[in-house]
This record gives structure tokens, C-alpha cells and sequence, in this order.
């Protein structure tokens, strides 16, 4: 196969800037931005790629090779047959955070349910590490598709399809539920919620917590702002009316599994805290949202996210998922 020229990654609406200089600073002049339309960006390789690269980004949500542009389902599968994909996605390339509308989704899925005829592909299929997986991004009706490639490993988004139809319910009590909901489905550890114990800093109102307590944890929620009632109310949630400075060892259970955190504080002092419990609770994993609210937090977040790993319960994945607005998600999970 040609070595690929181009390469590409879909990202949040509004995170396009911020996504250039994370690339420009991962990888300087080894690829230069060529083509840009909201939510996606493409780049030019300049010379020859390692053979063990990979974008990296944290503010992409799918990236990868590009195959070119398509404009029909058969010049789609004709691209992907080159790579021997096992896995396909059709990804609609706007997505605002109310999510797309059904006709975009619509022609997603049509076009999505025809490549996968011509290809011979499972609909329901979720990639193993190594997989080659095939991303299509769709624009406006009659707008030629982008068709790329990426192999998947452990971080990536496994379907990243589902999460960008995730909707917010009219019980959540607050859009963390989403952050959370999208958090667990990621890295697949929804079903590793059940029978755990949960503290959380910063729950208040309870998005996170009426996501984690319908999965079956126990979740000690630390804030000293107003919880919603219907969490307040579950019987597997304890709500310690304090702030997390204050938190002292006796108010909460010496066996913790998971440390949760959204709270809106700098990146580096929400880590202190967490780092503190961790050390003492030793939990099974993390969920911190961190805030990316200034182009100081911007420059430090890889040195700090690189301090983590050195304390965290396993590897440490770092993503901004589609309900994160200006903050990315961390996992770490055993």
C-alpha cells in the first residue's frame, strides 16, 4: 500500500484551534495542517512517517490515515477493501452538543448499513487491539465523504458512534451524567460499576452520581453545594456536606474503588487531592474531568498528565469525549 500522505482527526465543535497546537506540539514539522471544516481537520505529512505512528491527540476524538475523498457508498468500500478493514464507522461530521439531527442520522445509518453489505461487515462488531478500523466522516448532504483508517488500541474510542448519540435524559439531574455515561463506555468498564464503592469530589448536583448509583455503586458524594433530591434520596448514596480540603480519613470507608472528580478547579489542584486519597485508598481507578480554561492550563496539562501516571492505579487514558466541553476525561483503570 502507498504510504499514506494525509491524516486526519474529527474533534468537538469549537476545539479545532486548540487541536492544531496540540498536533503542532506532538509532532512540529512533520505534518502541517491542509484542510479544515468544522470538527475536522486534515494534515500533510512532510516526508515519511514512522511506522509506529500515531496521532496521539488528546482533543481528537477519531483520527487516523486518510484514503481520500468518496462520494458514493461504493467508492467508499472500494477505499476501505484497500486496507482490510474489520471494523467501519460512518460519522457524521457535525455534531453540536445537542447532538445531530435525524435526518444527519439517517443518511449515517444508510450509508453505514450499504459499506457494510459491500464489505461483508458485522454492524454490531466493536474492534479488538489491532483491528484496522474504517472512519467515514459525513458532512451536508451531496458533501463528499472523507474516508480514513487508524488501528485500533487500548484508549481509542471503540465506538464512537454511540457516544455521539448519547442524549441527556430528563432525570439526570445535570450534563455530568453524560461525561460520565460516555467516561465507562469508552474503555468498556460499565459493567465493572457494579458492587463498587464511589467517592466523589465535587458531585453536586449529581449527574455523575445518578449515573454511577444506577449501575449499582455505593458513592460518597463530597460537596458543599445542593444535591438533587432523587440522589440524595437513593439508598447507596452518602452525601458529605464538606469541601474536599476538609475531607478527613474517618468520613470515608477505607476500602474506595473508584475516585471520581469534576471538580471546577485547576487541573494541578484537583490532582493534589486526588493523589492524597489515592495514596491512602488505594483505589481500582480514576474518572477525573480537568479543566482546560486557560492557555496556561493548556501548556502544562502533558506535565501534569504525565506526573499522574506515576501514581495512578493502571495505564492512564486521556480523551475529550463529546459532553466534555473545555476539559478533557482521565481514565485509569486496573
Amino acid at each position: 500500500m502507498i504510504p499514506p500522505t494525509f491524516v486526519f482527526a474529527t474533534c468537538r465543535p469549537g476545539a479545532e484551534a486548540a487541536l492544531k497546537r496540540e498536533v503542532a506540539t506532538r509532532h512540529g514539522g512533520l505534518l502541517t495542517p491542509a484542510f479544515m471544516r468544522p470538527q475536522l481537520i486534515t494534515w500533510k505529512v512532510q516526508g515519511e512517517l514512522p511506522g509506529h505512528f500515531r496521532l496521539g491527540a488528546w482533543l481528537a476524538q477519531v483520527s487516523g490515515f486518510s484514503l481520500g475523498m468518496a462520494k458514493t457508498p461504493q467508492e467508499v468500500a472500494e477505499r476501505a477493501a484497500v486496507v482490510n478493514a474489520a471494523v467501519l464507522n460512518v460519522i457524521p461530521r457535525e455534531v453540536s452538543e445537542e447532538g445531530a439531527d435525524p435526518e444527519t442520522w439517517a443518511r449515517v445509518d444508510a450509508t453505514g448499513v450499504e459499506v457494510r453489505g459491500l464489505l461483508d461487515l458485522s454492524p454490531k462488531r466493536l474492534p479488538n487491539p489491532g483491528d484496522t478500523v474504517v472512519s467515514v466522516i459525513m458532512g451536508a448532504e451531496g458533501e463528499p465523504m472523507l474516508v480514513g483508517y487508524h488501528r485500533h488500541q487500548p484508549g481509542d474510542l471503540a465506538d464512537p458512534v454511540a457516544l455521539l448519540r448519547l442524549s441527556l435524559p430528563p432525570e439526570a439531574p445535570s450534563r455530568a451524567w453524560m461525561k460520565m455515561e460516555q467516561a465507562l463506555d469508552w474503555l468498556g468498564i460499565q459493567k465493572d460499576i457494579q458492587g463498587r464503592t464511589v467517592l466523589e469530589l465535587g458531585s453536586a448536583p449529581g449527574g455523575a452520581s445518578h449515573s454511577l448509583l444506577s449501575r449499582g455503586a455505593t458513592v460518597f458524594g463530597v460537596d458543599t453545594g445542593a444535591m438533587d433530591a432523587r440522589v440524595l434520596a437513593h439508598p447507596a448514596f452518602h452525601h458529605l456536606k464538606v469541601a474536599a480540603g476538609d475531607l478527613r480519613p474517618g468520613m470515608v470507608p477505607d476500602q474506595v474503588d473508584l475516585l471520581v472528580s469534576d471538580m471546577n478547579l485547576e487541573p494541578r489542584v484537583v490532582c493534589q487531592y486526588v493523589e492524597k486519597f489515592a495514596s491512602r485508598l488505594r483505589p481500582l481507578g480514576l474518572i477525573l474531568t480537568l479543566k482546560i480554561n486557560s492557555a496556561k492550563v493548556e501548556a502544562e496539562l502533558p506535565d501534569l498528565i504525565h506526573r499522574i501516571r506515576d501514581w495512578a492505579p493502571g495505564p492512564v487514558y486521556v480523551r475529550q469525549l463529546p459532553a466534555n466541553r473545555q476539559e478533557v476525561t482521565l481514565v485509569s483503570w486496573q
